[in-house]
This record gives structure tokens, sequence and C-alpha cells, in this order.
């Protein structure tokens, strides 16, 4: 019978969540992904109030991941990657 995990959480803000979501979504290893948004003013933000930038938040996805199949350090590499569009 194989060990239990303990699942780990990661959440990184900055940029469009739309992109970092799926690729996430798509790694061995994470097994939840929720978009959202992270710091600012204004209370519960619509998508729109945020892209326009008057709330002061910043567009944010929270990884939950099985650290015995991805490690934390990947999974923050694979978010710079994205952002940066360096290959993997």
């Amino acid at each position: 019978m194989p060990a239990p995990h303990t699942a780990e959480t990661a959440t990184f803000a900055g940029g469009c969540f739309w992109c970092l979501d799926e690729v996430f979504r798509q790694q061995v290893g994470v097994l939840k992904v929720t978009s959202g948004y992270t710091g600012g003013e204004t209370r519960n933000p619509t998508y729109r109030e945020v892209c326009a930038g008057d709330t002061g938040h910043a567009e944010a996805v929270q990884i939950v991941f099985n650290p015995q199949r991805i490690s934390y350090n990947k999974v923050g590499i694979s978010s710079v990657r994205i952002h940066a569009a360096i290959p993997g």
C-alpha cells in the first residue's frame, strides 16, 4: 500500500491566471487549481474591475499538490516559465 501523502499549497500572483490555470491542471502531482485575486482594496471585485486596474488586486492561482509527485520548486519554476515563455 503506498504511503499517504500530505497535500501542500502554493499561491502565485501576477499576470493572467487563465494562462497558469490550464498548464497547472495538466501537471502530474497537481491535485487542484483555484483561480482568483489577491490583495487589493475592493471587496469581491469582478474580473472586469480587476482588469481595469482600479482595485489593487492581482490575478492569482492557488495550487494544491502532492509533494511526493511534484516539488514546490518545480511548481514555482513552472509558474515563472509560463509568465516568461521559457521552454520547459
